[in-house]
């Protein structure tokens, strides 16, 4: 199976490309970065506006791309996004909304990081102790997993590194991070993993009936959003 990994922007494309290759364990995947976060549109049917290129501004557009060319059980799409200030359950569900309007039949899972991808590294003292030898660990136990406390920042601090340059971290994180997700103390983290298990074991069992269901609701319907 191929996962396509639809991601924020070259931070998170650099930590999915080094953490990744071990994590689906035989499946391939694409990594496919994009200029931000962006919003949803009010009409997911229409065309993304050439302008908006942030991954919720293009998602449902490449949805319906990859579920016109991908067959039922060799090609799977999952999304991470952040959460920054939005409710995570209110946009999981605008998420999946778009999914079952949009491409009913794509196998595709979403995962939000609560609030930024940094939760993901400070969940793994091992990881960042080995990436960081410099770290204040002493400052990273103390952190609350999965918390809102402007994490970037935070992490910026632990590792005494004012640049804020996310992609150099990603690049370091990425290779030692475990697969294992019983290893971290981030929750989103271990969500992350277990919708790869989902990808990567299911099959497709379901009555075609039952995916028909999907196929009669409304193009256009509205969507709600949380900023």
């Amino acid at each position: 199976m191929k996962v396509h990994v639809l991601v924020e922007g070259k931070s998170d494309k650099a930590f999915i490309d080094g953490w990744a290759p071990r994590a689906f364990r035989g499946h391939s995947f694409q990594t496919h970065a994009h200029q931000g976060k962006g919003t949803l549109p009010r009409d997911p049917s229409a065309p993304p506006l050439p302008r908006r290129q942030g991954l919720l501004d293009l998602l449902p557009a490449k949805l319906r791309a990859f579920a016109a060319v991908a067959s039922e059980n060799d090609h799977a799409v999952l999304v991470l996004v952040d959460a920054d200030d939005e409710n995570c359950e209110i946009l999981k569900q605008n998420l999946v909304e778009i999914s079952n309007s949009q491409a009913p039949s794509l196998n595709v899972v979403f995962r939000i990081a609560v609030e930024e991808s940094e939760a993901f590294y400070l969940g793994d003292l091992r990881a960042l102790k080995l990436a960081f030898p410099q770290a204040d660990m002493q400052k990273a136990q103390a952190y609350r997993p999965d918390s809102v406390c402007g994490t970037a920042e935070l992490f910026c601090e632990i590792v005494g590194d004012g640049t804020m340059d996310k992609v150099s971290w990603a690049e370091k994180m990425g290779p030692r991070m475990t697969i294992l997700p019983e290893q971290s103390r981030s929750p989103s983290f271990r969500a992350l993993h277990a919708g790869i298990e989902k990808l990567t074991t299911q099959t497709v069992t379901e009555p075609k009936s039952e995916k028909r269901k999907y196929r009669h609701l409304p193009r256009t319907s509205p969507i709600r959003r949380q900023r």
